[in-house]
């Protein structure tokens, strides 16, 4: 019954993002917003949302590990394993210059939250200070989008088709609907397989429930990085971990407070996070400039399986 739910939810989860993220570009498309935008704000918001709704119901449930653990694993997923595979797969050439105040604020939010932690977990009035940090970061990607109407062509370069707005917005909705059935069966499933193997929560959270929520980030990162769309490939994960840790962590702490249940989260899982952080856009410059070749792509790759050895060692 437990592998049932686990299945039964990771497949809504997949179906769900991927509605989600098609519905989203397809909005976008429609309104002519640049593919670094895109792959920055919608497409990152879309495959972020398996974490938000799991986050939300795993603290809503009392289970603050796996709101948190699911986070940043997540991170350490998007960058580690998405990243890093899909930069093995494909040379990946992209300006850093593009990305350098996303990078930067990312950096900031991970300063935020490792601070927040410190001092035992995330309370209603720092998730609203996630969120407020989230209005701010969109409000300039917005405002960025205005001012960069050249990319016109978008949908022929990533092979979308136009479809109508209405369509787009049918396709968020089966999405939020699949995402939502998809968290509970997966929260329910994740709790009573640490429970029956006896690993803690975090464990969990930190692999596996990282792993699954961060599937639609590795569909998207290596679809466009397939097409030649570097700047889609790196924008989505760097626009995943600045919501992962804005949205999902602010909406969940608005909903229900998120308490530092395993202290392993803060004085280990989290630095790992923002080691991987630190790294990213200085890798881009160590063998050819502005750009995540293969090389690059196996350190990241090779980094986060020791991490994951060192979690169940």
């Amino acid at each position: 019954m437990t592998a049932l739910f686990l299945l039964a939810g990771f497949g809504l989860l997949l179906l769900g993002g991927e509605f989600l993220v098609r519905g989203s570009v397809a909005i976008a498309l429609k309104l002519q917003i640049s593919k670094v935008i895109i792959g920055l704000t919608l497409v990152a918001f879309a495959t972020s949302a398996p974490e938000l709704i799991v986050s939300v119901i795993a603290a809503m449930k009392g289970k603050s590990a796996i709101a948190l653990g699911n986070v940043i694993g997540s991170n350490i997923a998007n960058i580690g394993l998405i990243l890093g595979l899909t930069a093995l797969l494909y040379k990946m050439e992209a300006v850093r210059l593009t990305y350098r105040k996303d990078w930067l604020f990312l950096v900031g939010a991970n300063v935020l939250l490792g601070g927040f932690l410190f001092f035992g977990g995330i309370s209603f009035v720092q998730g609203f200070i996630l969120v407020g940090a989230l209005v701010v970061y969109n409000t300039l990607k917005i405002r960025s989008a205005r001012m960069e109407r050249a990319a016109v062509s978008i949908g022929q370069e990533m092979n979308e088709p136009a479809l109508p707005i209405w369509q787009g917005v049918m396709l968020l909705i089966v999405g939020a609907v699949g995402l939502k059935f998809g968290a509970q069966l997966f929260v329910s499933g994740i709790a009573t397989l640490a429970a029956q193997w006896g690993w803690s929560e975090r464990l969990v959270a930190v692999s596996l429930v990282a792993f699954g929520t961060s599937v639609p980030e590795l569909a998207a990162s290596l679809m466009a990085a397939r097409k030649g769309e570097a700047d889609i490939a790196i924008g989505n994960v760097i626009g995943s971990n600045i919501f992962n840790i804005l949205s999902v962590l602010g909406f969940t702490a608005l909903i229900q407070p998120i308490t530092l249940s395993d202290e392993d989260l803060l004085w280990i899982d989290f630095p790992i996070s923002f080691l991987f952080t630190l790294l990213l856009i200085p890798l881009m410059g160590i063998i050819k400039s502005d750009r995540l070749d293969r090389y690059e792509g196996a350190i990241l790759l090779s980094l986060y399986l020791f991490f994951m050895i060192y979690l169940f060692s």
